[in-house]
């Protein structure tokens, strides 16, 4: 039986989704005016912003407006502006903190990392779609990492390990929404989690350790991070763990496969040789973030006065807040970065409890309902796309907040439609374009 499809505008918008949406972007203008009016330059901030909510709406519209479809047509011509926009940012891209990650268009700053994301999203349904048949293979897997990694190589050599860092969770959960084995699955989350805790790992021994005496555990583990003997020893240890393991099912006749036991040791193997690799290149504001998580006490006044200030905030804001325009660290500038990376921490202390609640409502909401429009797209294309999508914002908002709380590392990594940025808003609200867009081409009428 046919499905007939709602006429009007009732049936082409989700309220739900445009609500949530609307008011982050309303609550992030808001906190935006608030956490930047002690700054000298706060009038050009503030037009800066407008002109990017403007651009933004424009951006929202158009994507609405566009069969999202076009999108899986010229897949490869996405794909290819992507490398473009990426090596000119090397190129002739302006340096800010230590990244050469901007491009500068007048009186906005282009952010082509930020972009390349969406459309490593875009390129990667439409890679998924093509493999609807074939997504149960290893094959699969591997030319899914294959399609994203130059795509975060060019990011590395800006560098910019943050937003390379959002890019391993959007591709597992793309992949696990396309139906991919979960036994492939854990494996990427493996290599990933141990690239991560490598380097973490390295700082925690570095602090608690700094004179580790040779022949200890502590001195073995310093050791490994310079590829030399103990590196080669931890390798060759996991083979030989990983083969008497497989004698020991052999042995007792547990049916499993073979291949697992080749696989686990070459993942490990892979995400160390990673980790120690980033651990490497860091630099030393990076490495004084995650000295900042794992040991915040050592230098409270240096590298954990960020994560240190925006507790303080968010911990004296109470049930209710002190008011906009009157935190005190936010306002008196105690509060790092509090129109970017920190917005989350001048809510907590300005709005208190409920007005954090109330961003984290909303942001559940959204996400419910990319969730929602996702399964109601009229092609598995539109369903990846929006998985895609819903995994960047669910992940983006754990890193943020859990970043301003101290539980999770400094990243750099701003909140959508809350922090200041105006490539960000932009390129999130044309996203949110294709999500809308999606819903109201859900049936194969419109």
């Amino acid at each position: 039986m046919a499905v007939r499809a709602e006429s009007g505008v009732k049936g082409r918008i989700d309220w739900a989704f445009a609500l949530a949406a609307g008011g982050l972007v309303l609550m992030g203008t808001i906190v935006m005016l608030s956490a930047a009016s002690p700054l000298p330059y706060y009038a050009s901030l503030v037009q800066r912003h407008f002109v990017a909510l403007f651009g933004g709406i424009v951006l929202f519209l158009a994507a609405l407006g566009f069969n999202y479809q076009i999108y899986q047509d010229q897949a490869k011509v996405v794909y290819g502006l992507c490398l473009a926009m990426l090596v000119a940012v090397l190129v002739v891209g302006s340096v800010h903190k230590g990244h050469r990650s901007w491009i500068n268009l007048g009186p906005l700053t282009f952010q082509p990392a930020e972009l390349a994301r969406i459309g490593l999203i875009l390129v990667m349904a439409a890679f998924l779609d093509a493999r609807a048949r074939k997504i149960k293979e290893l094959s699969t897997i591997v030319l899914a990492v294959l399609l994203a990694a130059p795509l975060m190589a060019l990011i590395v050599k800006q560098p910019d390990y943050s937003t390379v860092l959002t890019f391993l969770p959007i591709i597992i959960g793309m992949l696990f929404c396309a139906g991919a084995s979960l036994t492939h699955l854990f494996g990427v989350i493996g290599f990933g989690a141990t690239a991560v805790a490598m380097p973490l790992l390295f700082t925690y021994f570095q602090i608690a350790y700094p004179q580790a005496a040779p022949g200890t555990f502590a001195h073995f583990i310093l050791q490994t991070e310079h590829f030399g003997r103990a590196t080669a020893l931890v390798m060759a240890g996991t083979g030989i763990a990983s083969f008497a393991s497989w004698k020991v099912s052999a042995w007792l006749r547990l049916q499993v496969r073979g291949m697992y036991f080749v696989a686990f040791p070459l993942i490990l193997c892979a995400g160390l040789i990673s980790g120690i690799t980033v651990n490497h290149r860091m630099k030393s504001y990076q490495r004084n973030r995650f000295v900042a998580y794992v040991a915040p006490q050592v230098d409270i006044q240096g590298a954990a006065y960020h994560v240190h200030q925006s507790q303080i905030a968010i911990g004296s804001g109470g049930l209710f807040g002190k008011g906009l325009f009157n935190g005190t660290q936010s306002q008196l500038g105690f509060l790092p970065e509090r129109h970017t990376d920190f917005a989350y921490a001048v809510v907590g202390e300005e709005l208190g409890f409920w007005g954090t609640i109330g961003i984290l409502g909303l942001y559940m909401l959204l996400i419910y309902r990319i969730v929602a429009i996702g399964k109601l797209a009229r092609d598995r294309f539109g369903l990846l796309v929006c998985a895609g999508l819903a995994t960047m914002f669910a992940f983006e908002l754990a890193l943020n907040v859990g970043m301003c709380l101290g539980l999770m590392p400094v990243a750099g990594i701003p909140l959508p439609m809350i922090s200041y940025g105006g490539s960000s808003l932009m390129i999130t609200m044309w996203a949110l374009g294709i999500v809308a867009n999606v819903y109201s081409r859900r049936y194969a009428l419109l």
